[in-house]
């Protein structure tokens, strides 16, 4: 599961994401989105949907008659449901980000980065719903491998950088660089407490 990620994008990367935004998303959905910072179901986000492409969407699809957002897909059943088979097929995204959350069962909330720190890519889904002029996005997950099933049994599909392009071009090859995600993670306790500095000397 991926419930929050955070952003935090070098001046370059910022100039270049906000340019493309511009002139692919409305003056009000530019309003609305965050840049950097902790990223929360339902904000709206800068999401990559082509090569130096991005728009600005909002995080969850919406299910009629509930308030409860879907924001995140299990990949391995994306080509089967109704709601992500389309999307998949036709609307695959990428989430640029520096890092996500998870928590574990004692409520402990855990930072999830590449071990050399730098942009992840999140293999995401987006569609238009019906009401709404901002497209939504939802970010794939898979299974949690090694020592991040003390955390949780599911983390986001992290897409390897040499297939990025390929991802959001061959709807061929969903499934295959599903199966070439990145799953080596460095995970930070952020609950835990501080040394104590005298205890050090």
């Amino acid at each position: 599961m991926c419930g929050r990620f955070t952003a935090a994008f070098s001046d370059a990367e910022l100039k270049d994401i906000c340019k493309s935004v511009g002139q692919n998303s409305t003056a009000d959905e530019m309003t609305l989105m965050k840049k950097e910072g902790e990223i929360f179901p339902s904000d709206v986000f800068p999401i990559m949907t082509g090569a130096e492409t991005f728009r600005a969407m909002s995080w969850g699809f919406s299910v009629e008659g509930k308030k409860q957002l879907i924001i995140n897909a299990r990949s391995e059943t994306i080509l089967e449901r109704p709601m992500f088979q389309k999307p998949a097929l036709r609307n695959r995204c990428l989430i640029l980000c520096n890092g996500f959350f998870e928590w574990n069962k004692r409520k402990q909330k855990y930072l999830y980065q590449l071990p050399g720190g730098g942009l992840m890519y999140l293999a995401g889904i987006w569609r238009m719903e019906r009401g709404s002029n901002t497209p939504k996005f939802t970010i794939l997950t898979r299974d949690a491998v090694g020592d991040q099933l003390d955390v949780h049994d599911r983390i986001p599909v992290i897409v390897p950088r040499e297939l990025i392009y390929t991802w959001l071009a061959e709807s061929g090859k969903i499934m295959e660089i599903i199966q070439q995600a990145v799953t080596e993670l460095r995970i930070v306790n952020l609950s835990a407490p501080e040394p104590n500095l005298f205890d050090m000397v």
